[in-house]
């Protein structure tokens, strides 16, 4: 998510109690495993698209994906001690 400014590190705010829509940064589970993502609604489908160019794209289908919350905040730490 380096093109949105959340770097490896940064710490994440998520806040489970409103709903994802289009734009948002979401955690999402896909199969049991935790990604980080912009959902978009495309034409015809959800889409979790990566802020990082070097990645693809993922569809969101009912099978094994649950988006988990939404991202409101991020912390970076400055000092390396």
């Amino acid at each position: 998510m380096r093109d949105a400014g959340i770097f490896d590190g940064d710490l994440l705010i998520i806040d489970r109690g409103i709903s994802a829509k289009s734009d948002d940064i979401v955690i999402a589970s896909i199969h049991g495993e935790l990604t980080v993502k912009r959902l978009r609604q495309s034409a015809d489908a959800w889409l979790l698209v990566p802020e990082n160019t070097n990645f693809p794209a993922i569809p969101l289908d009912e099978s094994g994906c649950e988006i988990w919350g939404v991202v409101t905040h991020s912390i970076r730490r400055h000092c390396g001690r």
